[in-house]
């Protein structure tokens, strides 16, 4: 019988159980095989029919991307995106994403994967598709990850203290803060239908337009 060597895998980015299932055909129980792989360290399992390689194998496997394909449609968002863009200086662990399903959590191997529910009106625009070493992934856009931001923020209105929200509960960059674009902010809060984001964006015109 022909030997599996995961090194031959698909390294950097996931692959699925029938993948595994049609590399290990040869195989008698290609089922019992991929549970030694598992204990055996070659391969990891993210969830029920999504795998990976290990680092030792592969490098690192770009978390943004597994993100997307654990729980879809989503795209990063949130703590995770304000990140990504700088406008938080914390690195994050959590990797926090929107979505039009309901609320979800995922615990793995390689960190925990976090889901909140958003409307699909809004899941559709101000999302961007970033490539990273020939592979992409649905991100925020600054402007976008800042509402999802006040949109899942609880006890918040139209009035409520934004300039304190920001730099002392968010402690975001005031310096990239300023430099976002008030229309993006304008036009993407009027879809939220929500007064806490409505009365966040006409605070941001006041301030920074």
């Amino acid at each position: 019988m022909k030997s599996i060597k995961p090194d031959n895998f698909p390294k950097n980015i996931p692959f699925d159980y029938q993948f595994l299932t049609s590399k290990l055909d040869s195989y008698r129980c290609p089922r019992d095989k991929i549970s030694l792989m598992i204990k055996n360290h070659e391969i990891i399992r993210v969830k029920k029919g999504l795998y990976i390689l290990p680092d030792h194998y592969a490098g690192s496997v770009n978390k943004n991307l597994i993100a997307n394909l654990i729980y879809g449609p989503s795209y990063i968002s949130l703590d995770t995106a304000l990140s990504y863009w700088g406008l938080i200086p914390e690195r994050v662990v959590q990797i926090s994403s929107i979505t039009n399903r309901k609320n979800k959590e995922f615990k793995t191997p390689i960190g925990n994967f976090y889901y909140r529910y958003q409307n699909s009106s809004i899941v559709s625009f101000g999302v961007e598709r970033i490539t990273e070493k020939g592979y992409s992934f649905l991100i925020a856009s600054k402007e976008k990850a800042i509402l999802d931001k006040i949109a899942t923020t609880k006890k918040l209105n139209a009035n409520s203290d934004f300039e304190s929200l920001i730099e002392e509960d968010f402690r975001i960059d005031m310096d990239e803060f300023e430099n976002l674009d008030s229309e993006k902010i304008n036009n993407f809060s009027k879809l939220y239908r929500k007064r806490s984001v409505v009365g966040f964006a006409a605070w941001y015109k006041k301030e920074y337009l």
